[in-house]
């Protein structure tokens, strides 16, 4: 991914952001609206998670066609995925914000989910 910003949002971040919209029709119809709470590059999603885990967590630095042949289920779906994010689709984190002013970091989401995430390790 290099130094490509990843966007993320929690998938329970969605629901408010998307009844906003709803609730406004005239102001979203027609539109391609793209959700984001924030755009990090993975070294900055390991940093998170080291922080939170209390665990030395890399980047490997691995590019995405390398990603497609690990030998693990959905290693290509993962590797398309990042070759989307190579693509920088356009997503507004500050709309997103707007939509949902609750929208959390990837840091509060990640402390949320903080016990099942080292044990996942």
């Amino acid at each position: 991914m290099c130094d490509v910003p990843m966007d993320g949002i929690s998938v329970s971040d969605l629901g408010p952001a998307v009844l906003s919209i709803l609730k406004s029709p005239k102001d979203y119809i027609g539109k391609n609206i793209g959700l984001s709470a924030e755009k990090l590059t993975v070294a900055q999603y390991a940093a998170i998670m080291s922080k939170v885990s209390g665990k030395v967590i890399k980047d490997a630095k691995m590019p995405p066609d390398v990603y497609e042949k690990l030998p693990f289920g959905g290693a290509e779906e993962m590797a398309s995925m990042f070759k989307f994010y190579l693509m920088m689709p356009d997503r507004d984190v500050a709309l997103t914000h707007k939509l949902n002013p609750n929208t959390k970091s990837f840091q509060q989401w990640l402390e949320e989910k903080k016990e099942a995430f080292i044990k996942a390790l």
